[in-house]
């Protein structure tokens, strides 16, 4: 089991002596926590690691990190950002340090807050988060925490890509299963995998993810278009828009960079694919099968020199049984399978504290929340979220107003949280049935 040692002093160090301490707790209770509870905390831990508690100092100093997890456990976050230089400071080294920040449901707000201050400046890195309302919630979940962070922490892109000087917006990525996937996207970038198609629900974060591809390939532009809205039946329009078209292609036409040209060296990322058929599909098909593509009206062929990323919000079987097999395996080379929100629950903790502490900070004559009661978090955890990130948005937002506007509420109430829930995410609701991501 862990060995159990409190640190009396910041001289008098447990491991004194001993192995090295796997895992150092900072945490305001420090000495005061009772070693009566030793016990019950191992049941839950693996065997043969070794911890040592320390508590957090009045003026909080970089220190000396010998370890590979520091945890944080219920500490303000004005004492975070010490801790996080130095574990940026040590990966930059290349010596590996993950920090675990466990907070309480009444803290995400001031989460939120420290997390967008961080992302904004380029400062996360090598973080897991954890939500618990007492220290044996926190035992609970620590040993699925220990796991080292190898991959970013962040997708910083644009809210569109169509608009010069964009404002950026924050993708954050804590969770086990899409630091997976971040890893396969890049790989996907880096090794010449030019065709892919990620498989996602709604508002699971594939638009991100196609970005995070392009910034890791590197070269050319990024170039969206959602293809369900520009299926009109017409070829000739598809043709242009994809392919473009010539100076007088048709009466009044002068010449259209389309969006192959536009994303040259760089990323074509065509949403919504699971409508491809008909017009788009035929244009598609003279791309993909030979690499070349006619602009509308011209006379020779140009190179399709872009990488080119399908996606669908619709699941597998859905997908399978709404198009033609043939004309689909040419879209993709392999899949990337985007998990659900309700299998991230990491990231769903950074969903709900940026988005609490974005509507808190719009807050003018309102008493904003501080965060969430414990069985308002509950709700949030347990709930399937088909609609993803999205429908967590929607639901917050709903239950902010509800509560904000009363002004007498502290912290969120399940109450409000569950009439978000009905209103934006539906148990029964027969679109669900169309969404997945398991191939």
């Amino acid at each position: 089991m862990f060995g159990m040692g409190l640190k009396k002093g910041r001289q008098d160090s447990v491991s004194q002596g001993g192995p090295r301490p796997e895992l150092i707790v900072y945490s305001d209770a420090g000495p005061q926590l009772d070693l009566s509870r030793g016990e019950a905390y191992q049941r839950h831990l693996e065997a043969g690691r070794r911890f040592e508690f320390r508590q957090i100092p009045t003026v909080f100093e970089r220190e000396p990190i010998d370890s590979d997890f520091v945890m944080a456990m219920f500490i303000n976050t004005t004492a975070l950002d010490a801790l996080a230089d130095t574990v940026m400071a040590r990966r930059r080294d290349a010596t590996p340090l993950t920090l675990i920040i466990a907070v309480m449901p009444s803290q995400l707000v001031a989460l939120g807050q420290w997390l967008d201050r961080r992302a904004n400046e380029d400062r996360l890195a090598g973080i897991r988060l954890m939500v618990a309302n007492s220290e044996n919630r926190v035992w609970e979940q620590l040993s699925a925490r220990m796991v080292p962070v190898t991959e970013t922490n962040l997708i910083r892109m644009p809210m569109t890509t169509e608009v010069e000087n964009a404002s950026y917006r924050n993708f954050y990525v804590f969770s086990d299963k899409l630091q997976a996937l971040v890893a396969r996207v890049r790989a996907f970038a880096q090794n010449g995998i030019h065709r892919a198609y990620l498989l996602g629900g709604p508002g699971s974060g594939k638009t991100s993810l196609a970005f995070y591809y392009f910034l890791m390939r590197n070269k050319g532009r990024f170039v969206s278009v959602n293809l369900a809205a520009e299926n009109t039946g017409d070829k000739s329009a598809v043709k242009s828009l994809l392919c473009g078209h010539v100076a007088g292609a048709f009466p009044g036409a002068g010449a259209r960079i389309g969006a192959f040209t536009q994303a040259r060296d760089g990323v074509c990322f065509l949403d919504e694919s699971h409508g491809v058929m008909g017009p788009v599909m035929e244009v598609l098909m003279e791309a993909l099968d030979n690499s070349q593509y006619l602009p509308f009206g011209a006379a020779a062929k140009q190179k399709l020199d872009c990488a080119l990323l399908f996606a669908t919000n619709r699941g597998w079987q859905h997908l399978m049984e709404s198009v033609n097999i043939d004309e689909f395996t040419r879209l993709g080379a392999a899949t990337l399978n985007v998990p659900e929100l309700s299998q991230r629950e990491e990231d769903m903790i950074a969903v709900t504290a940026s988005m609490l502490a974005k509507l808190a900070a719009g807050c003018t004559n309102w008493k904003a929340p501080t965060g969430l009661q414990d069985d308002a978090w509950e709700l949030i955890r347990q709930c399937r979220w088909h609609g993803n990130a999205r429908a967590l948005v929607r639901t917050l937002e709903a239950a902010f107003v509800d509560c904000a506007s009363r002004g007498i509420d502290s912290l969120l109430p399940a109450e409000d949280i569950q009439t978000g829930i009905n209103l934006w995410e539906p148990a029964d609701h027969h679109s669900h049935q169309i969404y997945g991501t398991t191939p």
